[in-house]
């Protein structure tokens, strides 16, 4: 085989490589999928949100309900009911179609008033354990993201021979893009 024969195969094969590198693959950063937004260099907003509640009723006769709904803008107390039927979980949802949503944190604490037949009252109160939702993107980064805070209700129980008088849990949400950009946002349920 002579040597210019040899150096135009070469020169095939890695024209050949070329191309399938150039046309044959997606880049490695698209952020092709409709979940996920490219991070810009630069984005001073920080993101979106809404608190969603739903509650679940066990009724006596074996069935059970369920309702979910958007707490409405600029509402920071919403009522439910304490009962062992209930089951209350309230959620935060983050959205930032600019820069995506990179964490939410969520913490709270609860307190309430409990009553004897005698009419004395004793107050109760506590910390709620503190959840976070975090992603590790850098150069795409999710447009949504929600954490639960389950069964709110479980923390407003009296101690035996007592009765719920009043109570409420106080959530506090801190939502962060992923360009840094944070927001702190309050909701109480009232019992």
């Amino acid at each position: 085989m002579s040597i210019e024969r040899c150096t135009q195969q070469k020169f095939f094969l890695l024209l050949g490589v070329l191309a399938v590198l150039v046309w044959g693959c997606k880049p490695c950063n698209s952020c092709d999928d409709p979940k996920l937004v490219k991070v810009p260099a630069v984005d001073p907003s920080p993101p979106a949100f809404h608190w969603e509640m739903s509650q679940t009723v066990s009724h006596s006769n074996g069935t059970v309900t369920s309702t979910i709904s958007i707490v409405p803008g600029g509402t920071t107390i919403v009522n439910s009911t304490a009962a062992d039927s209930v089951t209350t979980t309230v959620y935060l949802a983050a959205n930032d179609p600019e820069s995506g949503v990179q964490c939410i944190y969520i913490q709270g604490g609860f307190g309430l008033t409990c009553m004897n037949s005698d009419s004395m009252v004793i107050a109760i109160d506590g910390i709620l354990k503190s959840q976070s939702q975090c992603v590790d993107l850098t150069t795409c980064c999710l447009k949504d993201l929600r954490i639960a805070v389950e069964d709110l209700g479980s923390s407003i129980h009296c101690p035996d021979g007592r009765t719920l008088s009043s109570g409420g849990v106080g959530l506090t949400g801190i939502i962060v893009n992923c360009k840094g950009m944070q927001d702190t946002v309050n909701l109480t349920v009232q019992f």
